[in-house]
């Protein structure tokens, strides 16, 4: 028989039968749960309507417990042990059967084969081969079929269905029925005897609980159930024996409340109500750690300078970040740890010793936190304080640039001084100044900046750093731009230092011409604002005449319409003055930068100084308060205060319109001056630059032809600054052809001399000679240049000198004339004044006395017009003169009114005042001769200390240059040349300081020091300890920066004599000025001249004027003699 068809046919029917028992096993499961719960649940019930006695619930648990067991052996083990056949055998017939019932195609030909093979195993009544056929037959048809589908778990399904409903209402009964549990409680606790439940029970609240000692509780007890009439607490601490019993009230809540303060000890307790009692609480007393004491130190950061601070009992901080808190605290018990907690999760542990604890932390930002501590019975401390902590942030620095604050133009010493205020909360660390070259034409501009570190004191939080920087070693050329700006670090070197930075400033070096260009473009700019101005004042002057006429009229108050002119007077009269301000700020600039970069000769300067001072009084405070009356005569609304206050405003507005005209006047001569200047500037420049190109074409290598093309160029240069002096000495010419009492005939003879150098053509064939490589004739060219502008610049000086000496003797001999005749009107005035003293006013010499007063008035006017004219061409004639001739005038009408009233003791009177007025402008007069003598002798003075001061400056600035060089080559330490060559700078420095102190002891004798608003000494300290260092070869930045505060000193002091020399309080009040033919010119080179002069000394000495006079007279005539034998 072929047993491979009969084993697969018995595989299948195993699979079948697995099945079966699977389905059998998972029956018996869910019915042996389902037989445990129902059994549990009746005798649940049971229990819970019978509360048994331990005996018959220890029955019906063993009998829940058999029949529990007898139904898991008979449905899940019987059946899993015939799974694994290890009990009973497999009734393959029976499944075969069971197959072919189920599948009708098979029918019972499976059974049938399986009986064969049995039969065939006990007896051989059939064939092998029918055998085969059969089963051959049977497992064709069965081959596609699953046995083990026939098996069906829907009886599985419907039997956990079952489960779920009694589970589910098994687990309803057991929560809605708590009596149920307590009975199911009994029967798994069989062994132990259970007393019925009482009609009530209680609850009570806390239980079992702990406190800290000395702490309270309270007692809460709710009964359930039937309420008794009397509820009984009885207590009963650690040391007693004995409850203590306290009845108890129900209150509006149903329940019952015991109230225990400071508890000292542990304390037992239950409830009672008539038998029944509760379980017995303990409240344990516990005696929790507490902090008895807590010390806080801050220490700030080390550079801050924050002092270190110490609290007590106070966790709350306030502090800088980067700070160190150290906590220490002292608790009432020994400790095994401590802990602090901050609001951020962080924990710090501290270390604990006994009942002492310490710890620190590090303050990094706002917070906070509780110290927790825990005794050895880890019982923490209850309810632990929060502190908070206040983290203090350092602020960033501040810096702000005073000086410069837009950008500027070098001047010519090359310096820059810088001012910059610096403040921070805790210090700082660095002062950089920045610096780049921006543009260039003549290397490439720098992308990065370099960095100056700046020495101060860095602990003061809040000061002003002045500082000059020297640019002399970054060699600036014409048009060159230098980028700017500092940089100042504060200390916190916790975060890291911040920083903050200035505005960048752009520094540009200008060429000449744009200086000069830029000074003429500003007297133009002048110059028209200041005519604008005059046809403005004299556009206001007939306004002003036309209010007054209609303020006379009788009416006492004034009209709206009145005050309304009136005060659009006042608004253009004060706009008029505003803009005189800005025309005088355009001035001071132009004159400062032209004075920076040495463009003007000190008589130029000076002359500047006196038209800024001249133009300052035109904004007086006397104008304002003109202006101020008459405000409140308009806010009075009074006619006749209206009109006073209108006669004043309408004489300071012309004074106003007279002080412009004076003004634009003599700006028209200083420009002259200043232009003289100029053409001596520009030919020393030219000559410098030519002999520097000859020392470069000597030692030009004629080979090298783009060398050759470089120096070609340079001549152009040359050549275009000569066509430009050319056209600057026509401007001049031109200016000067303006004015009758300039040299103009020497002017063309210069012109003329220039001419005929052909400066130009020689400079372009010298150009030509040097492209083509012919140096000697190139150099001979260059060599004549040179000269010619040499000789050009001593022709130009002698002429300066000329003019300023014939403008000055001609100003000396007006005022000298004009004092001769304020004395000779006092002569008169008096002789006048003791006749009329003994007349009879009513005698006809009276009205003789008043033609003669008369005629003492005309002769004033005439004074009046001299001193006019004489003040458009100097400033020696100042407003104070024509004021006190101004009042003698006052003075004079005065007389002349009381004679007509035949008061002659109030005409003598006035015509003493007036003859008091005479003398009091002669005695100004003498003054200013006096101060132009002692200037024109040659006598030093301040202007010779100031010419000192300006030598010393140069030579320090000299010595600064040199210094710094040796700083930039030094490396480490001084070689020992660089230590030769600093010994001889220290050296210099010490004449320079030698100097000083001798100029300084000579200002002293002569009283001069008391001028020089500077601090010469403590000049000459500084100097002595900049030798010092130098001495003991300390070149330092510090020692750099002091040379530069010296030299910036010198500077000032320079600066402060020219404006303290001409500094005077002057009040704007001239009297009236008319116009007169201006006198002949003074020609000292002539005898009859010389001798005219001589003859109208002699007549004023013969007059019989008082000695000081006398002298100042015969004084004058020698300075005159002097100067003609000098021309």
């Amino acid at each position: 028989m072929n047993k491979s068809f009969y084993k697969e046919i018995i595989a299948k029917l195993e699979s079948l039968i697995r099945k079966e028992y699977v389905e059998l096993i998972l029956r018996g499961l869910i019915l042996s749960l389902i037989i445990g719960i129902t059994v549990f649940l009746l005798f649940g019930f049971f229990e819970l309507a019978a509360y048994s006695k331990s005996i018959v619930r220890t029955i019906l648990f063993f009998v829940f417990l058999v029949v529990v067991l007898a139904s898991i052996v008979y449905l899940i083990l019987l059946p899993l042990l015939k799974y694994f056949n290890v009990f009973g055998s497999r009734n393959y017939q029976l499944s075969a059967f069971t197959v072919g019932k189920f599948f009708p195609e098979i029918k019972d030909d499976l059974l049938n084969a399986i009986q064969l093979v049995s039969a065939e195993k006990s007896e051989s009544y059939y064939s092998s081969a029918l055998l085969d056929a059969a089963f051959k037959n049977v497992y064709e048809r069965s081959k596609p079929i699953k046995f083990e589908s026939i098996v069906n778990f829907s009886r599985v399904k419907k039997l956990l269905r079952s489960f779920i409903v009694l589970s589910f209402i098994s687990v309803l009964s057991f929560a809605l029925i708590p009596e149920l549990r307590a009975a199911s409680n009994r029967l798994l606790n069989f062994r132990q005897e259970f007393i019925p439940p009482a009609k009530f029970y209680f609850e009570i609240f806390p239980g079992n609980t702990e406190i800290t000692k000395g702490g309270g509780v309270d007692i809460i007890i709710k009964i359930k159930g039937e309420i008794p009439k009397k509820v009984f607490l009885l207590t009963r601490e650690e040391e007693q024996t004995n409850f203590n019993e306290h009845e108890l009230k129900i209150d509006s809540t149903g329940n019952y409340n015991f109230s225990i303060q400071q508890l000292r000890s542990s304390l037992f307790y239950f409830a009672k109500a008539e038998d029944i009692s509760s379980e017995e609480y303990q409240i344990k007393v516990i005696d929790h750690p507490v902090i008895r004491s807590l010390d806080v130190k801050v220490i700030s950061p080390a550079y801050s300078g924050i002092p270190i601070s110490q609290q007590k009992d106070n966790g709350n901080i306030s502090a800088l970040i980067g700070s160190t808190v150290q906590i220490s605290l002292l608790s009432n018990k020994e400790l095994k740890s401590a802990v602090i907690e901050f609001e951020d999760s962080a924990k710090i542990k501290l270390n604990s010793e006994n009942n002492f604890v310490k710890g620190s932390f590090r303050i990094h930002k706002d917070n906070s936190y509780i110290i927790t501590v825990t005794d050895l019975y880890d019982n923490d401390n209850l309810q632990p304080v929060r502190y908070f902590i206040k983290a203090m942030y350092d602020s960033d620095p501040a810096i702000e640039m005073v000086y410069p604050k837009q950008d500027l133009n070098l001047a010519n010493d090359n310096r820059v001084p810088v001012e910059v205020k610096i403040n921070d909360d805790y210090g700082f660390s660095r002062l950089t100044l920045n610096y780049r070259l921006s543009e260039s034409r003549y290397e490439s501009p720098q992308e990065n900046f370099s960095a100056i570190e700046i020495n101060f004191d860095k602990k003061v939080k809040e000061q002003i750093i002045d500082y000059i920087w020297n640019l002399t070693k970054l060699s600036p050329g014409v048009n060159d731009i230098f980028s700017f700006y500092l940089e100042i670090f504060d200390n916190d070197n916790i975060s890291g230092p911040k920083s903050a930075k200035t505005q960048i400033i752009n520094v540009r070096v200008p060429s000449l011409d744009e200086i000069l260009a830029n000074a003429d473009k500003t007297q133009d700019n002048i110059q028209d604002e200041m005519q604008k101005t005059l046809e403005e004042a004299e556009k206001l002057k007939r306004e002003l005449e036309k209010i007054d006429s209609d303020l006379k009229k009788n009416d006492q108050k004034l009209t709206w319409e009145e005050k309304e002119k009136i005060e659009q007077a006042l608004d253009k009269f004060e706009k008029l003055q505003e803009k005189i301000e800005s025309t005088s700020e355009q001035l001071k600039q132009m004159q400062n930068e032209l004075q920076q970069n040495n463009l003007l000769s000190q008589e130029t300067l000076e002359k500047y100084l006196e038209l800024q001072k001249l133009m300052d009084e035109m904004t007086s405070d006397e104008f304002k308060k003109a202006m101020e009356k008459m405000q409140e005569a308009l806010q009075k609304m009074n006619r006749n205060q209206t009109q006073d206050a209108m006669n004043q405003m309408k004489m300071d507005e012309e004074k106003f319109k007279k002080s412009i005209e004076r003004t634009m006047n003599l700006l028209k001569r200083i420009q002259i001056e200043q232009k003289m200047d100029e053409m001596i500037k520009r030919t020393e420049n030219i000559e410098q630059k030519q002999n520097e190109l000859n020392e470069q074409t000597k030692q030009n290598d004629q080979n090298n032809q783009k060398q050759s093309d470089q120096l070609s160029k340079k001549q152009d240069e040359i050549t275009k600054e000569l066509e430009r002096l050319q056209e600057k000495m026509q401007e001049l010419a031109e200016k000067m052809s303006d004015l009758k009492d300039m040299p103009n005939e020497e002017m063309k003879k210069l012109q003329e001399e220039m001419d005929a150098q052909k400066n130009e053509e020689l400079s372009g064939e010298t150009s030509k000679d040097l492209k083509q490589n012919q140096m000697q004739k190139a150099q001979k060219n260059q060599q004549q240049l040179s000269e010619n502008m040499k000789q050009m610049k001593q022709s130009m000086q002698q002429m300066q000198q000329m003019m300023q000496q014939e403008n000055q003797m001609q100003t000396f001999t007006d005022m000298m004339r004009i004092l001769d005749n304020i004395l000779s009107l006092s002569k008169q005035q008096e002789e006048l004044k003791d006749k009329l003293q003994r007349v009879d006013p009513n005698s006809s010499q009276f009205e003789q006395n008043i033609q003669k007063q008369n005629d003492l008035s005309k002769n004033l006017n005439k004074l009046l017009e001299q001193m006019s004219e004489l003040s458009q061409k100097t400033f020696a004639i100042t407003p104070e003169m024509g004021k006190a001739l101004g009042n003698t005038k006052q003075k004079m009408n005065q007389s002349i009114q009381a004679m007509q009233n035949r008061n002659g003791s109030m005409a003598t009177l006035s015509q003493g005042e007036a003859m008091m007025h005479l003398n009091e402008a002669a005695m100004m007069m003498k003054s200013s001769l006096e101060s132009m003598m002692q200037g024109g002798s040659g006598g030093g003075g301040m202007m010779s200390l100031m010419q000192q001061l300006q030598k010393m400056s140069g030579q320090q600035m000299d010595l600064n240059n040199m210094t710094q060089m040796l700083q930039q080559m030094q490396q480490g330490q001084l070689s020992p040349e660089q230590q030769e060559q600093m010994q001889r700078l220290a050296q210099q420095q010490q004449l320079i300081q030698k100097s000083l102190e001798q100029l300084n002891k000579e200002a002293k004798q002569s009283g001069e020091s008391k001028k020089i608003p500077a601090d010469l000494e403590n000049i000459v300290n500084q100097m002595k300890e900049v030798v010092t260092d130098m001495n003991t070869e300390r070149l330092t930045d510090d020692l750099i920066q002091k040379q530069e505060r010296i030299l910036s000193k010198l500077l000032d002091a320079q600066r402060s004599i020219n404006e303290r020399d001409y500094e005077k309080e002057r009040k704007s009040e001239t009297g009236s000025n008319f116009t007169r033919n201006s006198p002949a010119e003074l020609n000292l080179k002539k005898e009859t001249q010389k001798d005219k002069l001589r003859d109208e000394l002699n007549n004023a000495v013969r007059e019989g004027y008082n000695s000081d006079y006398e002298q100042m007279i015969r004084k004058y005539f020698e300075v005159l003699q002097q100067q003609s034998t000098g021309n």
